[in-house]
């Protein structure tokens, strides 16, 4: 088993519509030596080019690279793919990762016109080390120092501090290859202390694992932290979602299930939320971090349990095929609520990434789209029929090769652009208002941060406002 520890730098929060900045990984083998690494930086998408102030702040990217960079935002997710691709079969593991990281790399590949789905397919699995180390904190809270938040008291495993409570290199935090360095002497620590979690992790690096070891008559546990609280659960498999199999069901067998599965229909819904809810959402395709019985007694809230009395709790829920029944049924009932209730305005397709699958002609097409010289691609992407992929398509030709559009079609773009970043209604991407809002916000706040580099970046987006104005004026 190969893995590779990775980390982006971005110029904002949202997925959609931010740009991957700098993205570092590190492959190792199974004992965490090093294979081979990269260390990469680029501009910002053209189509969403105003970064957020703080970002830039944080991560340390230059004005200098946002505007002169030779990787474009395109050649930048290019290089990545093809250097990731060239490592085979991996375990991608990042700190955080599976929330944040994933859905930038997904996107980004997603918006060069390239398949998304990088650390699911071809043999590849996915982990997140934050997880893993929350679980790890939980059931062994003395294998590691847990620092404290400065402002709340509570425990906290923000990477930066955990890094340097427990003596893990962490030269440069919010850059990429630095962090990706902590987040491997994370796991190092993990499989040291906690070695049979960190085993236990490996089983549900792919949703396909999860449901092998779910689905028996076992009870299992997980933990997690959550504003620097503890958090553990024994649980027992009910049943999957039957409208979206990577939601999976259990029982909190802290519950009575006699007195749960009695309840009718109005009194079960309200077991899935709050604080004392009885069933549980666990998400197969997230690497939830799911442990075998013998670590649930080690823990603060079950150390009084006898386990007879959780497996008796588990056989009677697992045994009720007709309570079974009657909760898919719920399930499906309350997943069409919601999908009533959804908001049904079409979505821009930055947003569009999960509305299916391009077909075989356009994956063909996407390839061809690729490999074909620069002259070339305008004709493929006229020829590719999911308008999804055809709008990348397209805007891989504006990043790279803007002359070679049809010139009504590059003025309509330059236009569009302009349009997106001068507007001032709140939207789903950073405007140039919204940059110079936050930039004053941050002035006021002199003691924290540096008022040169606030006016470098004010400079930079004032630069962007009179360069779009230009273009919507003619």
């Amino acid at each position: 088993m190969k893995y590779v520890f990775y980390d982006f730098e971005t110029t904002g929060l949202s997925s959609a519509f931010d740009s991957i900045v700098q993205a570092a990984a590190i492959s190792t083998d199974e004992n965490f030596n090093i294979i081979d690494q990269f260390d990469l930086r680029g501009q910002m998408k053209k189509e969403y080019p105003v970064p957020h102030p703080k970002a830039l702040i944080v991560n340390g990217c230059t004005i200098d690279q946002l505007r002169n960079h030779e990787n474009t935002n395109f050649g930048l997710v290019s290089e990545i793919q093809q250097t990731l691709l060239s490592w085979g079969e991996l375990t991608f593991i990042g700190y955080n990762s599976i929330a944040f990281d994933e859905h930038f790399l997904r996107q980004a590949l997603y918006q060069s016109a390239l398949p998304p789905y990088l650390t699911n397919t071809n043999g590849n699995k996915r982990g997140d080390a934050m997880k893993l180390l929350h679980s790890a904190a939980a059931v062994f809270p003395n294998a590691f120092v847990r620092p404290l938040n400065d402002d709340t008291g509570k425990i906290t495993f923000q990477l930066e501090k955990f890094a340097s409570s427990n003596g893990i290199l962490h030269s440069k935090a919010h850059d990429a290859l630095s962090d990706v360095e902590a987040t491997l002497g994370v796991c190092k620590l993990i499989k040291e202390r906690c070695g049979s979690v960190w085993d236990s992790s490996l089983r549900t690096v792919s949703k396909q694992d999860v449901f092998e070891y779910i689905n028996q008559d076992k009870v299992f546990c997980v933990s997690r932290f959550f504003r620097g609280k503890e958090y553990t659960h024994g649980l027992a498999y009910i049943t999957k979602n039957p409208s979206y199999e990577n939601q999976i069901y259990c029982f909190d067998l802290k519950f009575d299930p006699d007195m749960v599965c009695s309840l009718d229909r109005s009194e079960l819904k309200k077991m899935f939320k709050g604080k004392n809810k009885c069933f549980h959402l666990v998400k197969a395709n997230e690497q939830p971090i799911l442990l075998d019985e013998e670590f649930l007694y080690q823990t603060e809230e079950y150390k009084d349990e006898k386990p007879e009395e959780i497996q008796e709790r588990m056989k009677k829920i697992r045994g009720n095929k007709n309570f079974i029944e009657r909760f898919e049924n719920l399930i499906l009932d309350m997943s069409e609520e919601k999908s009533y209730s959804d908001d049904q305005s079409e979505k821009p397709v930055e947003e569009q990434i999960y509305n299916g699958f391009p077909d075989n002609k356009d994956n063909y097409l996407m390839k061809d789209f690729h490999a074909a010289a620069w002259d070339k691609k305008y004709d493929i992407a006229e020829k590719i029929s999911d308008m999804r992929i055809k709008e990348f398509a397209k805007r891989v030709i504006y990043n790279e090769k803007p002359e070679i559009l049809p010139k009504n079609e590059l003025s309509r773009r330059d236009r569009e652009v302009a349009e997106r970043v001068l507007s001032m209604d709140k939207c789903k991407w950073n405007t140039i208002a919204e940059a110079q809002k936050e930039i004053d916000d941050l002035r006021e706040k002199e003691d924290q941060y540096d008022l040169d580099r606030l006016q470098e970046i004010d400079d930079y987006i004032q630069e962007l406002e009179d360069y779009h104005k230009s273009k919507l004026n003619g």
